[in-house]
């Protein structure tokens, strides 16, 4: 059984690629209202994200970037803004820098 990331709360490479695709599917929010639909969708998601990503830092991070997003489309705030931070900070996760 693969994990969705390490100890040191970065995602595997398929973890990454899963969560990607996942806001791929949602990135017509960019161009088109919110309905109840997609809210459902996108805090099912959020749940999705939770449990198996864990209470890492970067985890944490990568949760609270997608409730930024939820939260943009809610209040009809800055919604490419916020899907763009969330795309960077999923692609980002997987990225180990070494000292």
């Amino acid at each position: 059984m693969s994990t969705a990331s390490d100890a040191s709360g970065a995602l595997s490479a398929s973890t990454r690629a899963k969560l990607l695709a996942e806001l791929e599917r949602v990135e017509h929010l960019l161009f088109e209202p919110m309905t109840q639909a997609d809210l459902d969708r996108l805090y099912a998601l959020s749940d999705r994200w939770t449990e198996p990503l864990g209470d890492s830092p970067e985890a944490i991070a990568l949760c609270d970037a997608l409730d930024d997003f939820i939260a943009a489309g809610i209040e009809d705030g800055d919604v490419e803004k916020a899907y763009r931070e969330l795309v960077e900070r999923v692609q980002r996760s997987g990225l180990k820098t070494t000292h």
